[in-house]
């Protein structure tokens, strides 16, 4: 079985890959930096892909784990939803103090 072996680096890839976008995700939110967000956006978009691709051949046992992953990929999601708002407001309130 070498293709059960494959899959389960690419279900351990996909979950390291999700990990390391929320990692990403809290430094961006940390220095509230615009550019590190875009960033982390697009590593939770290749890992919300890497996590279909590894679920299309999952075992059954495999399935948790990608389902794990992509919990904690739509957590992230939200976070950088939330992230984004803080800086639209942070901006705003520069605009704001500029202008009086």
């Amino acid at each position: 079985m070498p293709n059960q072996q494959q899959n389960q680096q690419q279900v351990q890839q996909a979950q390291q890959a999700a990990q390391q976008a929320m990692q990403a995700i809290q430094q961006a939110q940390q220095q509230a930096n615009p550019q590190q967000l875009q960033q982390a956006q697009q590593q939770l978009q290749q890992a919300q892909q890497q996590v279909q691709q590894a679920s299309q051949q999952a075992s059954p046992q495999q399935q948790q784990q990608l389902q794990q992953a992509q919990q904690q990929l739509q957590q992230a999601t939200q976070q950088v939803q939330q992230a984004n708002q803080q800086q639209q407001q942070m901006q705003q309130q520069q605009q704001q103090n500029q202008q009086q």
